[in-house]
C-alpha cells in the first residue's frame, strides 16, 4: 500500500529580550532605516530552542540571526471540466487557447514551425493528426484538428477502468480480488490470451489491461461492468461517441480523448489509494509513444492505442495520451492520428508520432507553461 508522507515545520517561538529604553531606541532607529519590520525580527529573534541556556546572545549579531528558507509550494492544478478544450481548434489550423475565458488565437507559422514539419510528415505518408494539449497549471493549450475522429484503438481502456475503479471499486460494489472467469480469448495485444489459466483476480485482470494493452482483459472488463453506470460516466465526461451502444472500440477525435483524460486526471488527483494504484499502472505501460518521446527527462502517466488498417474499414490507428510531467510543468496531452502501427512488425511509423510529441513538447514550454 503506498503512503503518502507530509513534511510539515516544527513552529518556532519568540520571545523579547529585555532592554533599556535607550538600546530600544537605537533599535527602532536601525529598525527604521536599515529594513524595517524584517529586520526588527531578525534583531529580536531568540535563539533556536535547542540551544543552551548559556549561549551568549549579541544583539545585531548576523550570526545568531535565525534564518528559515521559505519553500513556496508549487503552484496548484486548475479545476477542468470537459468545456475546457472546447476552444481548441477542430480543423487544420494550430490555434492558441485558454481553459480558462475561452479565448483562441491562432499561431503565426514562425510559433509553429516545427509541429508544421511533425504534421507534414504525416500527410507525405496519407496520413492525417490531430492533438490538443493543456497545461494544467496556467489553462492554456494549444489544439489542432481535434474534431477529426480516428479509431480510438487501446486509447478506450484508460477511462473504462478508471470508471470501474470510481463506480464499483471505491464505492465497494466490487473488491479488487473478485475473481473473474477467462470465458473467451481475443487476438491482438496481450499476455492474457497466451496464458493456460482460466481464472483470475480482478486487480491482475486491470493490470494486464493498462499495462499490456490486454484485449482479452479488456473483453472482461467490459463483459462484467458495462451498463448504464458507464453511459452515465462517459456521457458525464463529455464522449457521447464512447456509449454502449457504439461498441467497445469507438471512433472519437482527440478533443474527446482530452475530455476523458480531464477526468481521468481530477480522479488520478484524489489520491486514494486505488487511484495511486492506477497512476502507477499508466506509469509503467508497455507501450507508450509519450514515454519513448520524453521518458528520459519526464514523468508520463498514459495509455496509447494502434492499429492497422483492414478490410474491416478504417482502423488504422496510432495514438496516445496522458499527463506529462516534465521540466516545464504537468500537462495534459492527447495526440491521435490514422497512422498504422503493430508492435511486432510495422514499427516505422513509430518516429512520426515521436516527431510530433517532442515538437508539442517544446511549445508547451514556450508558450503554454509559466
Amino acid at each position: 500500500m503506498a503512503k503518502r508522507i507530509y513534511v510539515g515545520h516544527k513552529p518556532h517561538w519568540y520571545e523579547n529580550l529585555p532592554v533599556s529604553p535607550a538600546v530600544l531606541a537605537l533599535v527602532l532607529a536601525v529598525v527604521v532605516i536599515g529594513g524595517g519590520a524584517w529586520a526588527l525580527l531578525g534583531i529580536f529573534a531568540s535563539p533556536p530552542e535547542d540551544a543552551g541556556d548559556d549561549a551568549p546572545a549579541e544583539l545585531g549579531s548576523a550570526s545568531d540571526a535565525v534564518v528559515e528558507s521559505v519553500v513556496e509550494a508549487p503552484e496548484p492544478e486548475l479545476e477542468f471540466d470537459a468545456s475546457s478544450v472546447d476552444a481548441a481548434s477542430g480543423v487544420y489550423e494550430i490555434n492558441l487557447f485558454s481553459a480558462v475565458d475561452g479565448t483562441s488565437e491562432v499561431l503565426g507559422d514562425s510559433q509553429t514551425e516545427a509541429i508544421d514539419a511533425a504534421i507534414a510528415d504525416f500527410a507525405d505518408l496519407g496520413y492525417q493528426a490531430g492533438f490538443v494539449v493543456l497545461d494544467l497549471h496556467t489553462g492554456k493549450g494549444i489544439g489542432y484538428n481535434a474534431d477529426e475522429e480516428f479509431f480510438s484503438a487501446s486509447t478506450i481502456k484508460a477511462p473504462f477502468v478508471t470508471f470501474l475503479y470510481q463506480e464499483f471499486v471505491d464505492t465497494g460494489e466490487t473488491e479488487l480480488d473478485e475473481h473473474l472467469d477467462k470465458d473467451y480469448v481475443l487476438g491482438g495485444t496481450g499476455i492474457m490470451a497466451s496464458e493456460s489459466k482460466q481464472e483470475y483476480e480482478l486487480e491482475e485482470v486491470i493490470a494486464d489491461t493498462i499495462v499490456y494493452s490486454d484485449n482479452t482483459g479488456y473483453g472482461m472488463l467490459r463483459d462484467h461492468y458495462e451498463g448504464p453506470s458507464w453511459d452515465e460516466w462517459t456521457a458525464a465526461a463529455g464522449v457521447p461517441q464512447a456509449l454502449s451502444v457504439e461498441g467497445w472500440y469507438p471512433f472519437y477525435g482527440a478533443r474527446d480523448l482530452a475530455k476523458y483524460w480531464i477526468a481521468i486526471n481530477a480522479y488520478l488527483e484524489t489520491g486514494c489509494e486505488d487511484a495511486l494504484s492506477l497512476k502507477e499502472l499508466f506509469g509503467t505501460t508497455e507501450i507508450s509513444f509519450l514515454r519513448t518521446a520524453l521518458g528520459s527527462h519526464s514523468e508520463v502517466y498514459a495509455k496509447a492505442g494502434f492499429e492497422i488498417d483492414s478490410e474491416n474499414g478504417d482502423l488504422g490507428a496510432m495514438n496516445d495520451a496522458g499527463i506529462v510531467s516534465g521540466p516545464s510543468g504537468d500537462y495534459l496531452i492527447a495526440v491521435m492520428s490514422n497512422a498504422d502501427y503493430d508492435s511486432e512488425w510495422m514499427t516505422e511509423n513509430t518516429e512520426l508520432m515521436t516527431n510530433l510529441i517532442v515538437a508539442l513538447d517544446a511549445a508547451h514550454a514556450e508558450y503554454l507553461a509559466e
